[in-house]
């Protein structure tokens, strides 16, 4: 374990708990004030790890806020409940159910969120995890002619959270949509990597039998455990993850055990743009 950055409680250490996903960060109290170079740095691991997992920290609403501040503008979710202490933190309650599909955040906004905050302050006694899936990984490990598919390809997305619904995702008469590539650079550290979510309702250019032929590939190729990094809760415990670079999942497995928490999205000046034409690298 090497650190990473100083703080005014020490250097904090950052963990790999995959070769290319997820990073447990130690030696860091975020109920401290957090420096401008320990700020950086933060983000920094969080481009290379992609996912940052930060054990029984146990937030207040003001510090939570300030650690959403460290990546990005905090957002007021249209549609999710929030708390009455703050316009940016979405309560996580049982009775709404886990987001069970692998999915990006945000995909019906033309500029997608930059990252994602979940804070546990309860967990089941059993169950209940969340999983993260490297989809840079999961672009370099493809082949040479699915790269190049895959670049060519684009995904489009109801507009508005609120048209999510069995009647409007099938329904082809008027409502917003976006659409963004299916393979995307990253905008700061340039790694290519697959941009798609589940809640997708159509891939342009594609008959319908195609489209779930890619669909169902995607999912499985990139779900591989070799891929995915997988976080047990403890109360208290936070993850942050780049909404460019990862999927994530709930595990449907606790039936009606308490799993409560607050959730925070944060947006950047940044869209998803299309990977450079021809720079799919071999296998």
């Amino acid at each position: 374990m090497t650190p990473i950055a100083t703080h005014a409680s020490g250097s904090f250490g950052l963990v790999p708990l995959n070769p290319t996903i997820g990073g447990e960060v130690t030696g860091l109290d975020l109920r401290k004030p957090l420096g401008e170079e320990t700020r950086t740095a933060l983000r920094a691991a969080l481009s290379d790890r992609k996912v940052l997992f930060f054990r029984e920290q146990d937030l207040g609403v003001v510090e939570f806020e300030d650690l959403c501040g460290v990546f990005g503008e905090p957002f007021v979710h249209p549609t999710m409940p929030r708390l009455p202490e703050s316009p940016y933190i979405n309560p996580v309650a049982t009775e709404h159910g886990p987001a069970k599909d692998w999915h990006i955040g945000g995909p019906w906004r033309t500029n997608p969120f930059v990252a994602e905050l979940l804070q546990l302050k309860i967990t089941p006694p059993t169950g209940g995890d969340t999983m993260w899936a490297d989809l840079q990984a999961a672009y370099r490990a493809l082949s040479a002619p699915l790269r190049r598919l895959f670049d060519e390809l684009s995904a489009v997305y109801l507009g508005n959270p609120a048209q999510y619904s069995p009647t409007t995702r099938t329904d082809a008469g008027e409502r917003q949509e976006v659409e963004h590539p299916l393979v995307i650079d990253h905008p700061e550290t340039g790694e290519r990597g697959l941009y798609y979510s589940t809640s997708a309702v159509r891939i342009p250019g594609l008959s319908f039998p195609e489209q779930d032929a890619v669909q169902r590939l995607l999912l499985q190729h990139a779900t591989q455990p070799r891929f995915v990094v997988r976080h047990r809760w403890r109360p208290g415990d936070i993850a942050v993850w780049d909404n460019r670079a990862v999927w994530h999942s709930a595990v449907d497995d606790y039936g009606d055990a308490p799993r409560l928490g607050w959730h925070a999205s944060v947006v950047a000046d940044w869209r998803p743009g299309k990977a450079a034409s021809g720079a799919s690298v071999d296998a």
